[in-house]
């Protein structure tokens, strides 16, 4: 009986094999499936009418006052021409 290690191993080699030489019509084949699911999710009738859920906002007040950061010293001092 052989380890299941050896099972995946052969199972992802052909995986590989199958994408390097199919890669192109499966990249295809799903984004076709892809826009065909899009399209039947967003047109589908629905079994029940969505209801609207009611939302309360609560005011939380102004936020507090801070003091403005002080500006930072200058980087080159400025000195007269001589």
């Amino acid at each position: 009986m052989d380890h299941p290690v050896f099972y995946v191993a052969r199972f992802t080699k052909f995986l590989d094999r199958l994408i390097q030489d199919y890669g192109d019509y499966l990249f295809v084949g799903f984004f076709y499936l892809c826009v065909v699911l899009i399209a039947w999710i967003v047109v589908r009738r629905r079994k029940r009418p969505v209801h609207e859920i009611p939302v309360v906002v609560l005011p939380l007040g102004q936020a507090p006052r801070r003091e403005p950061d002080p500006e930072p010293p200058p980087l080159f001092e400025e000195s007269p021409d001589i």
